[in-house]
């Protein structure tokens, strides 16, 4: 019997490290492809536990040609990449397009043509969701995808619009499944938390958005990566299938997030929520002055996006029993303990990771990720 042959796009981010240490971890002979736009820097290499079975391959998503020699020897796809989470890398509609739509439909054919079997996609609540209503302890089986100019961000658009792809995708000949992650946090992350805590430190975390009855979801790390596997292992037999995965503890994510700031000593944030609808309009006064000056004079990274003031503005969380029924899931961190393991993490620079939906979620001043 052939040995197990991962590849991940997006392998070099944060969560496609921790897939990879895990994935070498659970089976000696398993082999690991990490499919980026640039290899793991030497911090990152502590996430592989044995580079002897992990390889690097470049891939750029947008190239049909660079997918398919990048998938070369794959027996099985965890499709992680995606392009437009949050700041100016929102607003660049081509490239959120190119990657999240053209990559998937490359990864879709490319696979197909290698004869690989298995493609475990990692979606977003941002698939279904809009903003435009509250969404309270909702199933697959509740939403349906809005329609295209529903949505107020292109992110949330291409990456329904792959999701949508994936799931037709599933037949005899290649066997699907999509996972949709609440907003993800953890330890390890090493460029964005830093840059968070410096405002923290600096007195510009004093506002929350929305009001205290907001309720959204969280998925710790190490829980996603659980789901992901089961999704893996749950094919054939569920192909076609899309899950919603969280902590499965809805919370007010200012409270969540103040969790972590009081542990490291800061009291004062959050202490003012301003109603979601004047931060909608800010926001849009933002991305128009942000177009204007994008053109003509300097591409900055807008302090929010309309898109980003929805997502923590308006309540929206999920049931997850099919996860539980059909995957085995159950919840192996509890959100306690995961929240201890971010804040008792000793290299504060190291600390912790925020990110709305596979991958960046608050303060909307963090820089765009790979």
């Amino acid at each position: 019997m052939t040995s197990p042959c991962f590849a991940i796009t997006g392998g070099c981010g944060f969560i496609g490290l921790r897939l990879v240490r895990y994935l070498l971890d659970i089976d000696s002979s398993t082999r690991v492809l990490l499919l980026d736009i640039r290899p793991p820097s030497n911090d990152e290499q502590q996430y592989i536990s044995d580079s002897n079975r992990s390889v690097y391959r470049f891939c750029d998503m947008r190239s049909y040609d660079s997918v398919h020699s990048a998938l070369s020897n794959a027996t099985c796809v965890f499709h992680l990449a995606s392009y437009g989470m949050s700041g100016r890398e929102m607003l660049n509609t081509s490239m959120i397009f190119d990657v999240n739509v053209i990559g998937t439909e490359n990864i879709i054919q490319a696979c197909l043509k290698h004869g690989i079997k298995k493609i475990i996609y990692c979606s977003t609540y941002n698939a279904v969701y809009t903003g435009n209503q509250a969404l309270f302890n909702v199933t697959e089986d509740d939403c349906s995808y809005p329609n295209e100019n529903e949505y107020c961000d292109n992110y949330s658009r291409t990456k329904s619009l792959a999701e949508q792809k994936i799931l037709k995708a599933s037949s005899t000949n290649l066997y699907t499944a999509a996972i949709r992650p609440a907003g993800i946090y953890g330890d390890g992350e090493q460029r964005h938390f830093p840059r968070i805590l410096n405002l923290v430190r600096q007195g510009l975390a004093f506002f929350a958005i929305g009001n205290k009855n907001t309720l959204c979801d969280w998925v710790y790390a190490d829980n996603l990566i659980d789901a992901l596997v089961l999704a893996e292992k749950s094919l054939p037999e569920h192909s076609g299938e899309v899950y919603f995965i969280s902590d499965d503890r809805p919370v007010n994510n200012f409270e969540f997030i103040s969790q972590l700031t009081k542990g490291l000593g800061y009291d004062y944030c959050f202490a003012v929520y301003i109603p979601t609808i004047i931060m909608f309009y800010f926001s849009y006064m933002i991305e128009i002055i942000h177009n204007i000056f994008s053109k003509y004079i300097y591409n900055f990274s807008p302090l929010m996006t309309r898109a980003e003031v929805l997502k923590v503005g308006v309540t929206h969380y999920a049931n997850i029993t099919k996860a539980k029924k059909k995957l085995g899931y159950r919840v192996k961190v509890s959100p306690d303990e995961a929240m201890q393991k971010t804040i008792q993490c000793n290299d504060v620079d190291h600390l912790f990771f925020l990110s709305f939906y596979q991958i960046e979620y608050m303060f909307y001043f963090v820089e765009n990720k790979n």
